[in-house]
C-alpha cells in the first residue's frame, strides 16, 4: 500500500532531454538554467547529473541559489542572472561566479568592492524584454565604459526573449534583429566576449538563428513546453510526476456538497476519494472543479475546492481502494498527464505548476544520479 505523497525525480529523463538539447543546438554549447531549485525538480540533484553527463556551466537567478551549488561541492562556473549589489559582489568574485552587468553602476560595484580581483562578467542588454538589461540609449558609451575596466574580464554578452514561445515570432525576431547590430556594433571594440547567447527553450525549438555560442534551456530540459504555441522539434520526457494516494474513500448520498463552500454537489449516490494533499503543497486552488488526476490508469476529475491539505476526487461507482496511487501529472506506467495542459486548465504555465511543489512534498530520485 502507497502512502506518501511526493515528486518523482526521473534523472534518465533529464538526461534524456538535455541531450536532445544539445544534439539539436549542437556545436552550440549547452547551459542548463537550475534556478528556482531547478524549477522546483531540486537543484543540487539536478545538477549533479548534469555534470555527470559532462556540461560544465550553469545558471541561476540569486547570489544564494549559487552559492547552494558552490556549498554543495560543484565547481563549475555558475552565471548569475540576476542583479549583485554591493554586499554580494566580494563572495561572488571569490567563488568564480559570472556576474551580470546591466549598466556601469554594476561595473562601478566591482571595481570599488572587489578587492582588484579579476570579475567574470556577462552584460545582459536590452532588446525589448523591458525588465533587465544595458539600456544603451541611455548609456551609449557602455561599452567603452567595460572595456576600460581594471578589473571586469568581459566573458558574455546576452538578451532574453519575450515571445519566443508564441507562434508569431515577429517580435522575437525584431529582438534577434536588434541583439545582432548590438553584435556588430561590439567587433569594433579592443575587447570581445568569447561567449554570445540568446536562445531559451522557445528559441531553441523554432529560432536557430538565436543559437550563437550557447543556449539557456529551462523548461524544456525538465520535459515541457514554454507554450502549447511552439513545435514539438524536440520530444522531452517529463521530469516530474507529482504522486499521491487515495486516503480515504467515501459514499456520499445525492445532494451532498463537497468541501469548502458548496461549490460542487453529488447528483446522485456517488465515491469520492480523498487525496492527502491540497494548495500548501502546490496544488492551485484554481483547479477546484477542474483537474484532473489518474487513478488505476483512468482520469478522475477533482470536484469541490481544493484545500490547504486535501483533494477530493469523484470516482463513480469504481473499486478504488485506500492506498491506491493518483498522479497528478507526470508519467508513469498507468498514464501520463502533461503539466502544461494541467497549466493551461487554470490560464497558466508549467514552470509555475513545477515550481510551486512546496517543500511540504518529498522529492525522490529515480534513475542513475
Amino acid at each position: 500500500m502507497n502512502s506518501e505523497t511526493c515528486a518523482e525525480i526521473n534523472l534518465n529523463n533529464l538526461a534524456y532531454n538535455i541531450h536532445a538539447i544539445q544534439q539539436k543546438v549542437s556545436p552550440s554549447k549547452v547551459i542548463p538554467v537550475v534556478k528556482a531549485d531547478a524549477y522546483g525538480h531540486g537543484a543540487v540533484a539536478v545538477t549533479k547529473r548534469l555534470v555527470k553527463e559532462g556540461f560544465k556551466i550553469f545558471a541561476v537567478a540569486q547570489f544564494q541559489e549559487a552559492m547552494e551549488l558552490r556549498e554543495s561541492g560543484f565547481s563549475q562556473p555558475i552565471l548569475i542572472f540576476g542583479r549583485l549589489f554591493p554586499g554580494e559582489i566580494p563572495g561572488a568574485i571569490k567563488a568564480g561566479f559570472r556576474i551580470t552587468v546591466s549598466g556601469k553602476e554594476d561595473i562601478r560595484w566591482i571595481e570599488e568592492v572587489g578587492h582588484n580581483l579579476p570579475a567574470f562578467v556577462h552584460v545582459n542588454v536590452e532588446t525589448g524584454m523591458g525588465r533587465i538589461g544595458v539600456l544603451l540609449d541611455q548609456e551609449p558609451d557602455f561599452f567603452d565604459y567595460l572595456v576600460r575596466s581594471r578589473h571586469c574580464i568581459w566573458e558574455g554578452l546576452y538578451t532574453h526573449f519575450s515571445t519566443s514561445d508564441e507562434k508569431d515570432k515577429a517580435y522575437a525576431n525584431l529582438q534577434l534583429s536588434r541583439f545582432r547590430k548590438i553584435l556588430s556594433r561590439i567587433q569594433k571594440l579592443d575587447k570581445r566576449p568569447s561567449m554570445i547567447h540568446m536562445a531559451n527553450s522557445g528559441g531553441i525549438l523554432d529560432m536557430p538563428d538565436s543559437y550563437f555560442d550557447a543556449v539557456r534551456p529551462g523548461i524544456l530540459m525538465y520535459g515541457h513546453y514554454p507554450s502549447s504555441e511552439t513545435s514539438h522539434s524536440i520530444k522531452p520526457r517529463q521530469v516530474m510526476t507529482l504522486k499521491t494516494f487515495v486516503a480515504h474513500v467515501r459514499e456520499m448520498p445525492a445532494g451532498f456538497p463537497i468541501s469548502y463552500g458548496r461549490r460542487w454537489v453529488t447528483k446522485k449516490t456517488t465515491i469520492i476519494a480523498v487525496l492527502p494533499l491540497g494548495y500548501a503543497d502546490g496544488i492551485s486552488r484554481e483547479l477546484t472543479n477542474k483537474g484532473e488526476v489518474l487513478i488505476q490508469g483512468r482520469p478522475y476529475p477533482m470536484v469541490g475546492t481544493v484545500t490547504m491539505d486535501h483533494v477530493m476526487v469523484d470516482v463513480g461507482n469504481d473499486p478504488i481502494r485506500p492506498g491506491d496511487e493518483a498522479i497528478v501529472w507526470g508519467e508513469s506506467p498507468q498514464g501520463t498527464i502533461q503539466a502544461l495542459e494541467v497549466a493551461e486548465k487554470i490560464g497558466t504555465i508549467a514552470y509555475e505548476l513545477t515550481c510551486g511543489v512546496s517543500k511540504r512534498v518529498r522529492r525522490v530520485y529515480v534513475g542513475n544520479s
